[in-house]
C-alpha cells in the first residue's frame, strides 16, 4: 500500500512539474508576454501598455501616448530567440498601407506564484518620432490634434510597434500630404508642409475687400489704418471722396513667425475726388487723381471669421 501511495505521489509529482514546464513555455512565456502587450496596443488600452514593467517614454514628448493618436494595424508573431536571459521576440505588422518589422527585448524580471515567471521589457518598446512642419506648427496625428512649441521640431515617443499616420486638413490649412508611419523602434523622421486651402485664400479676399472699402468710407486725405492717402498743396474745399479702382488679389504667405500668416504686400490702386481752391489765383477746381498704393495684412481668426491687422505695412 506505501508503495502505490509513493507511485501514486510520484506520478502526481511529475504532472504538476511536467503542467508547470507546459504553461511555462505557453501561457507564461516571453511569446505570451508579447502577444499580451500586442492584443491591448491594438485595442487602444494604453493605459495598461503604459503600467507594463520596463514602459518608459525617456523624457520625449508623450502627446503620442494617447489612444486617439495611432492607427489600427494587423500582427504576427515570430520567432523567440534567447541570449543571456533577454528574449527578441520578432513582430511583423501592418496598417494604412505601411508594413514595419519590430523586435521587443524582453526579459524574466520575477516569479509568479513560486512557480510561474514574470515578464518585462528590457528595452522600453518606444520609437523616436521626430516631426518638422513648415508653414503652421498645428498638424494631426490619427484622430488627435497637436500642435508644436515655438513651431520647433518635436521628438514624440510612439509605442512600438504601431502605425501612427500625420497630416492636416482643415477648412484653412491643409498638409501637402499625408504621411504613415510604422514605430519599428528606429528613429523616425516626419515632414509636412502646411499651406492655405482656397476656402482661406478666398476668406482673406473678402476680408482685404472689406477693409479696403470701409476705409473709403472715411472723408479725410489719409484714412487711418489704410494702406493710402495723398498730400494736397493747395486748400481742400470739400470732403474727400475715395473709391477703390484696382482691388489687389490677396496672397498667404508664412510670416517671420511659424502658425502666423501674412498677405503679402499685394499692388492696388484708390481713386480720389476732392475739390480743391487754388493758393495761387483762388480758383476752385475738382482734383481727379489716382493712387497706387500696397496693402499688407497680418491674419488672425475671430472664431471661424478671419481678421486682418495692418500693422505690417
Amino acid at each position: 500500500m506505501a508503495w502505490a501511495w509513493a507511485g501514486a505521489l510520484a506520478a502526481v509529482a511529475v504532472a504538476i512539474v511536467g503542467g508547470v514546464a507546459i504553461a511555462n513555455a505557453t501561457v507564461f512565456s516571453a511569446s505570451s508576454f508579447a502577444r499580451d502587450y500586442l492584443d491591448a496596443l491594438r485595442a487602444d488600452r494604453i493605459h495598461e501598455v503604459l503600467a507594463l514593467p520596463g514602459v518608459d517614454a525617456g523624457g520625449l514628448d508623450d502627446r503620442l501616448l494617447d489612444p486617439l493618436a495611432t492607427s489600427d494595424f494587423d500582427f504576427e508573431l515570430g520567432a523567440d530567440s534567447e541570449v543571456d536571459g533577454v528574449h527578441s521576440v520578432r513582430v511583423t505588422f501592418s496598417g494604412m498601407e505601411v508594413d514595419g518589422t519590430a523586435t521587443l527585448k524582453i526579459e524574466r524580471i520575477g516569479t509568479r506564484f513560486g512557480m510561474f515567471p514574470e515578464w518585462g521589457f528590457a528595452s522600453s518598446p518606444i520609437t523616436p518620432v521626430t516631426v518638422a512642419l513648415t508653414g503652421d506648427a498645428r498638424a494631426t496625428v490619427g484622430e488627435l490634434a497637436f500642435e508644436l512649441e515655438g513651431g520647433a521640431p518635436t521628438t514624440f515617443a510612439a509605442l512600438t510597434p504601431g502605425v501612427y499616420t500625420f497630416g492636416q486638413q482643415s477648412e484653412f490649412l491643409a498638409s501637402d500630404r499625408s504621411v504613415a508611419v510604422a514605430a519599428t523602434g528606429t528613429e523616425t523622421q516626419v515632414a509636412l508642409t502646411i499651406a492655405p486651402t482656397d476656402a482661406f485664400v478666398a476668406a482673406v479676399q473678402a476680408a482685404m475687400e472689406a477693409d479696403l472699402t470701409a476705409c473709403t468710407t472715411q472723408k479725410v486725405l489719409f484714412p487711418t489704418r489704410c494702406p493710402f492717402g495723398h498730400a494736397i498743396e493747395n486748400r481742400v474745399v470739400s470732403d474727400p471722396t475715395w473709391t477703390i479702382a484696382e482691388m489687389p488679389t490677396a496672397t498667404i504667405a508664412a510670416s517671420d513667425r511659424i502658425g502666423i500668416w501674412a498677405v503679402s504686400p499685394a499692388a492696388g490702386v484708390a481713386h480720389l475726388s476732392v475739390q480743391v481752391q487754388s493758393l495761387f489765383d483762388g480758383r476752385v477746381s475738382t482734383l481727379e487723381q489716382d493712387v497706387p498704393f500696397q496693402a499688407g495684412y497680418l491674419i488672425a481668426f475671430d472664431g471661424d471669421t478671419v481678421v486682418l491687422d495692418p500693422r505690417i505695412r
